[in-house]
């Protein structure tokens, strides 16, 4: 009996000592997946925040070069021409789609509003005593500020801001946009893995921005918290277990897994912080159901006790990988782009709707296999790019359906290491099919506004060869057939009939008939060789030619309607070769532009010496330069600033498209150069500024 008790005590001692050991075991790997999954999660959320609060900068970026084109001085200057409506339209439009963005602005330098998204006019609100914009007026390229209740909406909001400085460094005033603090809350919301854990976006300094938290006071700044001193130590995505009481914007549990991950490019980090509801209850869970084993089956083997803590132990493994695919598909699954996640085979393991809807045809195998559709070009860098090591890319692509016009994608790919799927890429691409469709409108009509420019010179320049050879082969014609002069009844002295050419005259009459002939056949052919500036693409690569050339081909296109509106040419092309590598179609193309603004200018004045200068020259900093000068009237004053905008045109209506000097502009600023028209003077100076390796991939 005492053996058998014995037996049965040490059979209790082992069961209960194996499941000690299980359940310290469980503790530990608890711990440590969880601070996988925590570190995962952290990276997808600062992700998504760099992400939108980058898309945020770029819409500011894009503010700051409209200021740019403006070419402001002064801060008058700046309030009146930033305060129109076009850059209230212009700044609704950039933000539409942009969910994160709430309020987009323009501000003076003294603070007062001059524009904004929210009404047009803008309400007279001064922002001089806040924080975003005290801090944007700092050194700095970007400046983000601490968030706060808006002026206007009562809104949570912090601030991305840049501020605008003139070419003299005179402090013009700022441009900014706010960021929506409910926004981040409620995505942050949908990924906290319980009531005490939490998720929350800090600026460098510790000052809180926003939280899945309710009833935290954003804008605060915090002390020398766990999460600050992660980062500060760099510890930037690296999960730790913390005990004891914790900052109230964690969630206040007894411990907690606590992670910070720095943004990339931003001033600030996310923190995830996992509660013990997450990882210690289901632990809680699982040791109970053990020492539930433990106390009805103590006659099992230590074989039995390892065997049940093994099942549950993959139990566990298959619910949080279900937790994880529940947190990316959150992500993703984003209604403005088309969104997926490729394994290294090139499958798509996870696509969005939109994504669904464009490159497969509904079943889960199309979708798979959407990468290999035959009617998807382009592909290849793609497939590349996924069996590489870059861990970004731009990818362009063509969606060629049946039935349907031929799409353009462009997608934006990175390199993520995934719990569930390994090594991914994940894509995320907009279809840019209309913005393509328009840019080549565009450049069409600059095509046609051209032609009609070079139509009437054409005609003109290919007349009078054709009178010549006419007039040649006439001669030689009635040469050849000549007759003998008839002969007047009663007429005492009759003509003498004109002798007949010898063999030997007639072959030198003959050939230089001929001569001439051809040479009037090359200055036609040359004429039309002119219009390869229509007929011909970039698609045989730059190639390396002379300046003054491109030049001289513009006037001699011009010549005939400048020579019917009494306009002399000033040529000063200079002795030397001014040779560089690009497309002298293009740069003759732009000539003929700025040329033919030059004549509709001076057909406006009565004066008779109307005159055009054209010098070419290479600068001291080896640029070449194009200076067009006319003695017209001038550009008002009131229409410089917009005299290179698409469709804007002082001319009657049916007489302009305002395309010339826009085309003009796009092909040079595409291509490094630029085009600008010079203040002061008499008349207008243009001038056109090249790269000494000037090369454009335009189409023409």
């Amino acid at each position: 009996m005492q053996r058998t008790a014995f037996a049965c005590v040490v059979h209790i001692l082992m069961i209960w000592t194996v499941v000690f050991l299980i359940t310290e075991d469980n503790y530990e790997r608890a711990v440590e997946s969880w601070k996988t999954s925590a570190e995962n999660i952290a990276l997808t959320v600062a992700a998504h925040a760099a992400q939108t609060q980058g898309a945020a900068d770029l819409v500011v970026k894009s503010m700051v070069d409209w200021i740019a084109d403006e070419r402001i001085e002064t801060e008058q200057q700046f309030r009146q021409v930033m305060g129109e409506r076009r850059f209230f339209d212009a700044m609704r439009d950039r933000i539409i789609g942009q969910p994160q963005i709430g309020i987009a602005l323009i501000v003076a330098a003294n603070g007062d509003i001059v524009n904004s998204t929210r009404a047009w006019p803008p309400s007279p609100i001064n922002v001089a005593n806040r924080e975003s914009f005290r801090i944007a007026i700092e050194p700095g390229a970007m400046a983000l500020s601490a968030t706060a209740t808006g002026l206007v909406t009562g809104r949570p909001r912090f601030y991305i801001a840049r501020k605008i400085e003139s070419r003299s460094g005179e402090l013009l005033g700022v441009v900014g946009v706010g960021l929506e603090a409910d926004f981040f809350a409620t995505f942050y919301k949908r990924i906290a893995l319980g009531p005490d854990s939490a998720l929350a976006l800090f600026r460098n300094d510790g000052t809180l921005l926003a939280t899945s938290l309710p009833d935290q006071k954003l804008g605060e700044r915090f002390g020398k918290t766990l999460p600050q001193q992660l980062i500060e130590g760099g510890d930037s995505g690296q999960a730790v277990l913390a005990h004891g009481s914790f900052p109230a914007f964690s969630g206040g549990s007894l411990s907690s897994i606590v992670v910070a991950t720095r943004l990339e490019g931003l001033p600030a980090y996310v923190t995830v912080v996992v509660g013990e509801s997450a990882f210690l209850t289901p632990w809680r869970d699982r040791n109970l159901l053990i020492v539930a084993i433990g106390i009805l089956l103590t006659g099992l083997t230590a074989f039995a006790g390892l065997r049940m803590a093994h099942l549950i132990e993959r139990t566990g493994a298959a619910a949080r990988e279900a937790s994880e695919r529940q947190v990316l598909a959150a992500i993703v699954d984003t209604p403005s782009a088309m969104t997926a996640v490729v394994d290294r085979r090139g499958k798509v393991v996870h696509a969005n709707s939109l994504f669904r809807r464009l490159l497969g045809s509904g079943d889960d195998g199309a979708v798979t296999e959407a990468l290999y559709n035959p009617a998807l070009e382009g592909v290849e860098p793609l497939l590349m790019f996924i069996n590489g090591e870059a861990p970004t890319a731009e990818i362009d692509l063509r969606l060629m359906q049946p039935g349907d016009q031929t799409r353009r994608l462009r997608f934006s790919l990175s390199r993520q290491s995934l719990p569930d799927s390994g090594e991914s890429v994940i894509l995320v691409g907009h279809d840019e099919t209309l913005r393509h469709q328009a840019e080549r409108a565009i450049a069409l009509s600059g095509k046609l506004v051209t032609l009609g420019e070079i139509t009437t010179g054409i005609a003109h320049e290919l007349s009078q060869p054709l009178n010549v050879i006419r007039m040649a082969a006439q001669n030689a014609l009635a040469e050849i057939q000549s007759e003998p002069q008839p002969v007047v009844a009663g007429d005492e002295d009759p003509a003498q009939p004109i002798p007949a050419m010898s063999d030997h005259e007639f072959r030198d009459f003959a050939v230089a008939k001929l001569n001439r002939i051809v040479a009037q056949v090359d200055r036609a052919a040359a004429t039309i060789s002119r219009m390869r500036i229509f007929s011909r693409s970039t698609r045989e690569g730059p190639q390396s030619f002379d300046l003054r050339d491109a030049c001289r081909g513009a006037i001699a296109l011009v010549a005939q309607p400048f020579q019917a509106a009494g306009i002399v040419f000033n040529e000063t092309l200079g002795g030397e070769p001014l040779m560089m590598v690009g497309h002298q179609p293009l740069i003759e193309q732009v000539l003929v532009a700025v040329l033919g603004n030059a004549r509709d200018a001076l057909s406006e004045t009565s004066r008779k010496d109307k005159a055009v200068d054209v010098l070419a020259e290479r600068g001291a900093d080896g640029r070449l330069r194009v200076r067009i000068s006319d003695n017209g009237p001038g550009v008002p004053e009131a229409i410089r600033e917009r005299i290179f905008e698409p469709f804007f045109t002082t001319k009657p209506e049916g007489q302009g498209t305002g395309l010339g000097l826009a085309v003009a502009y796009g092909i040079l600023r595409d291509s490094g150069g630029s085009l600008t028209l010079e203040a002061g003077g008499a008349g207008a100076t243009f001038q056109i500024d090249l790269p000494g390796n000037f090369s454009s991939g335009s189409q023409a």
